[in-house]
């Protein structure tokens, strides 16, 4: 059987390791992006994903089976929020778009956390843990623009029934390298805010999740998050929680969540892709 896979972005920090996965896994992996990175199994086209017709001239060229489409602006990267919201929006409505004229078997959307819209808001979700059902409206560019990723798709999954697409709402994603970042965190805490409610992904379980959706057995459009299992704090969640947003969001949290227990909710993705985080900086 076949088994051609695009990644976009597949020169980027997520999309290397999903690169490197994939090929491990025996599947041929063509990278779309703007740059090639050294040593990056595979092949690889240089594409603008805002262009139309690039797109569809690599599509053309490659006939891929699978589609992981890992590549946007990211959050933050210091462009305006217009060039963010308009490069992730555009990009996306081309690769899925493509992805259904060209008969594509299954496609995988690196969507976000941030499309939940609580990570933006002020508000607090209606529950703690929460999951892929509870979100908020957000004017985030970044956000929003990946929750419309996930409009595209809902559309698209109904002009393309034999397409299914999953949407990953990855979490904050760190690679080996920069788990010092949340060691910074846990020195600073409590200063600088929760941010995602103090979660995060290794970029190793990122790769494995996108593997999974590809070999799921899904119909229409289906979403879900992926977080590491635990936060990135040393300090109880209780006490996390306590201090930055008091007795209000306590009162959300489900009787015996671990002391240390992410408030993102994955076990969608461990009965559904049987995906399930391996990976924690605890064991680093």
């Amino acid at each position: 059987m076949s088994k051609k896979v695009l990644v976009t972005g597949g020169s980027g920090k997520a999309g290397s390791y999903v690169v490197r996965e994939l090929v491990a896994a025996g599947y041929e992996v063509t990278n779309l992006d703007q740059r090639r990175l050294e040593g990056l199994p595979g092949a690889f086209i240089k594409v603008d994903l805002c262009n139309a017709g690039e797109v569809y001239d690599a599509f053309a060229q490659v006939k891929p089976d699978f589609v992981c489409h890992v590549a946007a602006n990211p959050a933050p990267s210091g462009d305006p929020r217009q060039t963010v919201f308009a490069n992730n929006t555009l990009s996306t409505y081309h690769v899925l778009q493509a992805a259904g004229d060209f008969g594509v078997k299954r496609l995988v959307y690196a969507s976000s956390e941030m499309a939940t819209g609580w990570l933006t808001t002020t508000q607090l979700p209606p529950r703690l843990p929460f999951a892929e059902e509870d979100r908020a409206t957000t004017p985030n560019a970044y956000a929003l623009s990946k929750y419309l990723g996930e409009v595209i798709s809902d559309s698209l999954s109904v002009r393309y029934p034999e397409m299914p697409i999953v949407s990953l709402r990855i979490n904050n994603v760190i690679t080996p390298e920069t788990y010092t970042w949340l060691a910074d965190r846990r020195a600073n805490y409590p200063h600088g805010g929760s941010g995602n409610f103090w979660s995060y992904i290794d970029v190793r379980d990122v790769a494995t999740a996108f593997r999974c959706a590809i070999e799921a057995d899904t119909t229409g459009h289906e979403v879900f998050l992926i977080a590491a299992a635990d936060t990135c704090l040393d300090t109880p969640l209780h006490n996390a929680l306590q201090d930055h947003y008091g007795n209000e969001a306590l009162a959300l949290l489900a009787e015996g969540h671990g002391e240390f227990q992410s408030v993102f909710n994955c076990s969608k993705a461990e009965r559904v892709l049987g995906w399930k985080a391996a990976h924690s900086w605890r064991d680093a």
